[in-house]
């Protein structure tokens, strides 16, 4: 349902007067009650605004959401999700992979908490977040929206009403040297404000999922009716949408489990629409987007392409757009103001030796490509994952020493893997090779030789410690080498998942000093001391002992598995016979 900015006005003035109004009584004593009608218009319009986005499928122009939005499903649950309260009163973590509609999804939920009328919304970007700024002075300046006078002081009162529901976006976009600080502030607030509910969204392994103070719930996956809605939401012509989704029903298996969230349907749409061809698989899927790109807006005119305002050809706007990702996502950057943008752009034209305007190359990128969206009188990505692609492409044409640099730089610092880790997903799928060779197998050869591994034995077992908490009597599992943390392991953990996976589900099972432990979570081991943790194999019976070694004992053997398979794979390409 979509409403007036007047109708939601009256829908929100019980919720308002409740959480504000001794805020607003104080702020407004002596003044008419027109001001409070003030707040309420203003406030109405902030939330009317959360469902106007801009999309890569139309480009620089920002539509409501309910224009494409399909109903998003979460697993475990069953019925569709219109409110809040469908999945959880609680505090929870949304969850969801790259391009899986995250946002979108918060901001539905924060319009559709809006009209229910019942408390005040307030939907947040995380990545807004200045430094060392705190998220109850960026809430706070929110609120001063639309009641000027409230102040950090304020904030207590209304977060205690239980008139206030905070939707915070975006967790994983968060600098990771951010992290720390903002989880203590979170947590803090979910002790000390029982009727505070907050929704926060994330990709998959953030650190705040391991918080005690909230559950999370995983966003599904889209499926062929999710699919065809998508396409009926987007595609005018009936034709044009029976081709569709018959191309998406004709394509390879590797094309069809890429098209399990929005972005990617939406990626394929416009590919599709523009080639009229069938990619086979995710290399062809995205070497032409930026093409695509360009062309859409003069898909009436075949084989015409509009000049480009740079005057620089497409491979070289490419170019400068991949080292434009690479730069900016070192410096954990997705919203740049208008001078940082030159700036970058200035960089990497004079890297490249190319010749051009970089006023005009940023107007290529937000109003020809449009991956880089105005956003007032700041710029950011339309998705972090094109940056993070565009990123991935920008390591591909480097040279293989190049790359060897990268790949060490990932393994032995963890800061960079924090910041590149969903790059080398791509780079996995696109640079098989190098990724091999020099991430993937070293990793490999770290776990070998760190837990002694041969087939049928390893000391994994030997090295595994569990810390109970007393206070949320939560388990915390590490794995430890020789009485210190090793770098690689700790920061590299994707080789032991399945390990963990099975650990959690026999420490949730147990006793452990008679504390029924209700919470798991692979250690962060910055600030904790060896001497918090206890050899597991003296807090649990010799059942279970067993049982994890058995475990660890078949993830030992996987890895020895996947060396070798790694060290054929490359012998084989590394193989040539040259004779005729």
């Amino acid at each position: 349902m979509v409403v007036t900015v007047a109708v939601l006005a009256t829908l929100l003035k019980d919720p308002l007067t409740k959480a504000f109004g001794w805020t607003i009584g104080e702020a407004l004593k002596g003044t008419h009650n027109k001001n409070i009608e003030k707040s309420l218009k203003t406030l109405s319009t902030r939330i009317t605004e959360v469902v106007k986005v801009k999309t890569i499928y139309k480009g620089d122009d920002s539509i409501d959401l309910h224009e494409f939005y399909v109903a998003t499903k979460i697993d475990k649950i069953q019925g569709t999700i219109e409110l809040v309260e469908n999945i959880s009163n609680k505090s929870m973590v949304l969850e969801g992979t790259v391009g899986q509609g995250k946002s979108i999804f918060m901001r539905y939920l924060t319009y559709q908490e809006a009209i229910k009328g019942q408390r005040i919304p307030i939907f947040f970007e995380l990545r807004r977040l200045e430094d060392n700024q705190s998220l109850k002075t960026a809430i706070s300046d929110k609120i001063k929206n639309w009641i000027p006078l409230f102040n950090d002081d304020d904030f207590e009162k209304v977060a205690s009403s239980g008139s206030l529901v905070l939707f915070l976006d975006g967790f994983d976009e968060v600098p990771y040297e951010k992290v720390g600080r903002l989880i203590n502030e979170i947590e803090g607030w979910c002790e000390r404000y029982e009727g505070l509910q907050i929704i926060i969204s994330s990709r998959p392994e953030a650190d705040i999922q391991k918080s005690n103070s909230f559950r999370v719930f995983k966003l599904s996956g889209y499926g062929s009716y999710e699919q065809g809605k998508l396409v009926d939401k987007l595609v005018i012509e009936e034709e044009s949408r029976s081709l569709l989704k018959k191309a998406i029903e004709d394509s390879t298996t590797e094309i069809q489990n890429l098209l399990t969230t929005p972005l990617m349907v939406t990626l394929f749409i416009m590919n599709y629409r523009s080639n009229l061809e069938i990619p086979t698989n995710q290399s062809e899927f995205y070497k032409e987007l930026f093409s695509v790109l360009i062309s859409r807006h003069d898909k009436t005119k075949p084989g015409y392409k509009r000049p480009l305002n740079s005057g620089i050809s497409e491979t070289d706007l490419q170019k400068v757009f991949e080292h434009f990702c690479f730069i900016t996502n070192n410096d954990n950057k997705i919203l740049l103001t208008y001078a940082e943008s030159i700036n970058v752009i200035e960089t990497c034209l004079e890297k490249q030796n190319i010749k051009a305007n970089s006023i005009d190359v940023l107007e290529d990128f937000s109003k020809v490509v449009c991956l880089l969206l105005k956003d007032g009188l700041e710029y950011s990505f339309i998705h972090k994952s094109i940056q993070e692609y565009f990123y991935s492409s920008f390591i591909l044409r480097k040279s293989e020493k190049a790359k060897e640099k990268f790949y060490t730089k990932c393994i032995e610092n963890h800061t960079i893997y924090s910041q590149v880790r969903n790059i080398i997903n791509f780079l996995k799928r696109n640079d098989t090779y190098n990724y091999n060779k020099y991430y993937k197998k070293i990793i490999l050869s770290d776990y070998i030789n760190c837990y002694q591994i041969i087939y049928n034995s390893n000391l994994i077992l030997d090295n595994l410690y569990v810390r109970i908490s007393d206070e949320d009597k939560s388990t915390t599992v590490i794995l430890n080498n020789m009485g210190r943390f090793n770098s690689s392991i700790m920061h590299h953990p994707e080789c032991l998942n399945k390990l963990f996976l099975h650990i959690d589900g026999l420490i949730k099972s147990i006793y452990v000093r008679e504390i029924r432990s209700v919470g798991f979570s692979l250690a962060n081991t910055s600030g904790i001391g060896y001497e918090e943790f206890q050899d597991i194999k003296e807090v649990i019976n010799e059942g279970y002992v067993e049982s994890i070694r058995k475990i660890t004992i078949e993830v030992g053997d996987n890895i020895l598995t996947e060396y070798s398979e790694i060290e054929a794979y490359i012998a084989q390409s590394d193989e040539i016979d040259l004779d005729l």
